[in-house]
């Protein structure tokens, strides 16, 4: 069976939902052609850029040049079975169907979120009674309607489309994000060796991400100040984003002292340093509808680590980990809790361990390229069947 992977979908560092399906597909079998061209830096610049509209103006030129590079990729590309429109697909889906118009074979997308969702009810990037919200939400339901088949990460999330957009169930696949199998065998390497030389007996506790309403970063920082007697634990925030200027803003008015924060983007290889180091991993702990419908990349690298995590106590998260076995849940939008599991994970060194232990076991079990992409290449086999 031959697949073509078409779109501007993100790929690179930060970004492994395209690049597991991708190895996934080929591990089962598949032959995958990819018909791809770069218009985006990233989905947080196509989420940027869409929320605004002089952003959308900017890059129409781009945008234009970046399709016609797409029409003559996929003029010269061999002959396909089913098509794969990238996350984040919506935007190529439309190219997508008029170009296969004529071959007339299934076209799958990969919504993985929903732009609707994203930008104007969890980031608040757009008025939810706008003109510009209408049109989103008409591009997440007409693009699905476009698709024969549509990937989304999580049953919760299935349930949301369903819903908000009045989808047939039965037109949705969960595939879980999962991670890259060569990525981790490195990290693993890097995190024995930092391992080795590490001598000093803080308790490090380490949040990395985009600080978006999601993530609840704020909570993060009143547990740390619930925890400043505990001189030995510290926390390390990675990353930039929304909310960054309003957290650090939060952490100087409380006066927070154990809180370090690298704003700015680090490489895979410096993350996979400052993961190594750390003796628990923080998830998102927002109080955003979408928070229960996630299961956020972080968790799936930190899995690989096998790291101890915790993160808020959603229907998502349950879906691939039990409280107390393979993560520490606790309750969303809440610092109290959150300090008393990391103070509880800090003085049980045993329990730490195990239930990283038992995630990484999970991860390789379920979250690896092979097994994420299998239902997919058994439902292409029937659908090309039919």
């Amino acid at each position: 069976m031959k697949v073509l992977y078409f779109g501007t979908y993100s790929i690179g560092e930060g970004y492994p939902r395209n690049s597991v399906i991708i190895q996934g597909l080929r591990e089962n079998g598949v032959e995958v052609i990819e018909c791809h061209e770069d218009l985006w830096r990233g989905s947080k610049d196509k989420i940027k850029r869409v929320g605004a509209i002089p952003g959308l103006l900017i890059i129409l030129p781009r945008l234009l040049r970046t399709y016609i590079s797409l029409i003559y990729r996929f003029i010269r590309s061999p002959d396909y079975d089913i098509i794969i429109v990238g996350y984040t697909g919506q935007f190529d889906i439309f190219l997508a169907r008029i170009l296969n118009l004529f071959k007339k074979k299934p076209v799958i997308l990969d919504a993985f979120i929903s732009v609707y969702d994203t930008i104007v009810m969890d980031r608040s990037l757009v008025n939810p009674g706008s003109i510009r919200a209408k049109l989103l939400w008409w591009l997440d339901r007409t693009a699905c309607r476009f698709a024969d088949l549509i990937l989304l990460d999580t049953s919760e999330h299935i349930n949301y489309f369903v819903k908000e957009f009045g989808l047939p169930r039965e037109k949705f696949l969960r595939l879980f994000v999962g991670g890259d199998e060569v990525a981790n065998e490195k990290s693993y390497k890097v995190q024995v060796s930092s391992s080795k030389g590490r001598k000093d007996s803080t308790f490090n506790v380490l949040y990395f991400g985009t600080y978006i309403p999601l993530h609840g970063v704020e909570y993060i920082i009143k547990a740390a100040k619930r925890l400043e007697d505990e001189e030995d634990i510290c926390f390390t925030l990675i990353g930039t984003g929304q909310l960054l200027e309003e957290t650090k803003k939060l952490a100087s008015d409380l006066s927070c002292k154990y809180i370090k924060f690298i704003d700015r983007w680090v490489s895979s290889t410096e993350l996979v340093s400052y993961i190594s180091k750390s003796d628990v991993c923080l998830g998102i702990f927002g109080i955003t509808e979408k928070t229960s419908r996630v299961i956020p990349c972080k968790v799936y690298d930190c899995m690989a680590f096998g790291k101890a995590i915790i993160t808020a106590d959603t229907p998502a998260i349950k879906e691939l980990l039990t409280d107390g076995e393979t993560v520490v849940l606790v309750d969303a939008g809440n610092p109290e809790t959150l300090a008393e599991s990391i103070l509880k994970l800090k003085l049980d060194k045993a329990l730490s361990m195990n239930i990283g232990k038992r995630a990484k076991e999970l991860y390789n079990e379920r979250c690896l390229p092979d097994s994420i992409s299998r239902e997919l290449v058994a439902t292409m086999r029937e659908m090309n069947y039919h």
